[in-house]
């Protein structure tokens, strides 16, 4: 049956009339109960709950599982899923892919904030000085070739122009670098915006020269660029070079004004790049592809070879946006997401390479949270021993 999504948003409130409680009691006992209950609970869970779930659901969980308990105990263990997963406070889609590829359960709710994702990272100037921004003063860092380097309270730091710039012959370049389950955002001199993710450094000119723009970056950053014209008029191009992955040379994105996104970690399998705005090329050796916005460009390790398809942009950019976001992603893959912010080690023992998993989780969210998540899909086992995660099959 259809509810109207009104009468869910009525029930969360705690605004329901007893009818339109009976009626959501109905709808959950008739979507837990269909001849394929893990599709339909599925779907009628996302669309009709979406991102709010309130601890009355919770409550109507627990009373499907008591009056179901002795009929259908595989679609209690989807329940009993649910009330765990609702408990703890976020959302997460299993698939056993040895057994099936229907996904079992998804469900979302707010989690908890938790101590990773603090915006840290260290600056390190062209005269070698370090600065450890997470602790510096807000107000002026240094000031170099007539550019003001300017740390403020938000986790950003920016490059200010103080007056005009002439062409300098030795460029200053400067690096900031972003530990595992840190981040930071910097906007270069030429008024470019830079978001770093955990574990990732950009090395920049504190100004750039007029006739081109490059910088280097290694991790992942997402890119808005800042459209620039020389003295002719023609717009100046924007390079980044794409080191430390793994390969002997750096991957080249070149672009003139837009909003890209590179993953390049060197433990992953594949440099991809993600576009939203304008226009880039994306080069490395005698391969490259061009990308218009929505696309992504994957340059696979293994062959080295650009293969160009349809963006998942909200998983591209989840990061940026404070979430981790799987979609059928194998263990390994999460677990290597969840490493770098948690500053963490993972081990593991037995075989867990058929094990594809999809979801949402906060990047705020402590890791024993997910992991209590993790487990509950009975899928696989977590143990924490200290600074380093045990995973192993159940």
């Amino acid at each position: 049956m259809d509810l109207p999504i009104h009468v869910i948003e009525k029930y969360l409130r705690g605004e329901a009339s007893e009818e339109e409680t009976r009626q959501v009691n109905d709808w959950f006992y008739s979507a837990a109960t269909a001849e394929d209950p893990a599709d339909e609970a599925l779907a009628a869970l996302r669309t009709q709950i979406g991102e709010r779930i309130h601890d009355r659901l919770d409550k109507s969980i627990d009373l499907t599982i008591k009056q179901r308990k002795e009929q259908r105990s595989g679609v209690l263990k989807i329940a009993a899923a649910a009330a765990i997963i609702l408990g703890i406070g976020t959302y997460f889609l299993v698939q056993r892919s040895m057994f099936s590829n229907k996904p079992l359960l998804a469900v979302k709710t707010t989690v908890k904030k938790g101590e990773a994702g603090n915006n840290r990272a260290t600056l390190i100037l062209a005269n070698g000085k370090e600065i450890e921004l997470d602790s510096a003063a807000d107000g002026p860092i240094d000031n170099k070739s007539g550019i003001q380097i300017i740390k403020s309270e938000d986790g950003k730091v920016a490059y200010v122009p103080i007056h005009e710039q002439g062409q300098s012959s030795s460029m200053a370049y400067n690096t900031i670098i972003t530990p595992r389950s840190g981040q930071y955002r910097v906007t270069l001199s030429d008024g470019t915006k830079v978001w770093l993710n955990a574990a990732s450094s950009l090395r920049y000119p504190v100004a750039f020269n007029e006739g081109s723009r490059e910088v280097e970056l290694s991790g992942e950053g997402y890119f808005e660029v800042a459209t620039v014209f020389s003295e002719q008029g023609k717009k100046v191009p924007f390079t980044v070079s794409v080191r430390n992955t793994g390969l002997p040379n750096a991957m080249k994105v070149k672009v003139l004004g837009t909003k890209f996104n590179v993953m390049a970690y060197g433990d992953e399998a594949a440099i991809e790049t993600t576009l939203l705005e304008g226009k880039v090329e994306t080069a490395y050796s005698a391969g490259n592809a061009s990308l218009s916005p929505g696309l992504q460009s994957t340059l696979e390790k293994s062959n080295l070879k650009f293969k160009v398809s349809k963006a998942d942009i909200e998983r591209a950019l989840a990061w940026k946006n404070g979430e981790f976001r799987f979609n059928r992603m194998d263990i390994k893959g999460i677990m290597r997401q969840i490493a770098r912010w948690y500053d963490v080690t993972v081990e593991y023992r037995g075989n867990v390479d058929n094990i594809n998993l999809s979801g949402v989780f906060s990047r705020k969210s402590e890791v024993s949270q997910m992991l209590d998540i993790l487990e509950a899909t009975g899928t696989v086992h977590y143990q924490l021993d200290g600074n380093k995660i045990i995973v192993s099959t159940k």
